[in-house]
């Protein structure tokens, strides 16, 4: 069985981290019928607002701004919520638009000063996530960084570490 979030809240992360659960052992309707079921009320259907946390729970990498787009054709095609099968198409979609680890390594690389060594000042990366694009809050970053085993005392780190962190499932 699936755990639930970590009490930490991802939301507002570009690069959503998936759940820490054993992913394998569940098959692709099974998982994704768990995240379904982690949203559902009495009536069998999610609420649009909750589409983009079912996303992710599945280890969908998407922006806010991908989450809202979803969520507009939710409340466009989906009257009165969100059923199972309406979810599946939506996974489906989600994993047209999502991150691929390329464009993930990508946006690290901006943080290389141009050396390509692969190692990003915390400093300006720590800034950068607090400040521009999706912006995460300081004790998101602090559970990024503790889950990431980073040491905040060091100037730099691989980014290779937070490529890790975000394929983990």
């Amino acid at each position: 069985k699936a755990k639930t979030r970590p009490e930490s809240d991802y939301r507002n992360l570009i690069f959503w981290l998936p759940l820490q659960t054993n992913m394998a052992e569940l098959k692709e309707d099974e998982l994704y019928l768990e995240a379904f079921n982690l949203q559902i009320p009495q009536n069998k259907k999610i609420d649009s607002s909750k589409l983009g946390e079912a996303l992710r729970s599945v280890g969908k990498r998407l922006t806010n701004e991908n989450i809202e787009t979803l969520r507009k054709k939710a409340d466009a095609e989906c009257n009165g919520g969100i059923t199972f099968e309406d979810f599946k198409r939506f996974v489906d979609e989600a994993s047209k638009i999502e991150k691929t680890d390329e464009e993930i390594e990508k946006a690290f690389k901006v943080f290389d000063n141009g050396e390509k060594k692969g190692l990003i000042n915390l400093a300006t990366f720590k800034h950068s996530i607090m400040t521009l694009g999706d912006k995460l809050a300081p004790e998101q970053v602090e559970t990024l960084f503790k889950q990431a085993g980073i040491d905040e005392s060091k100037e730099t780190v691989n980014y290779k570490v937070f490529m890790d962190l975000l394929k983990a499932k």
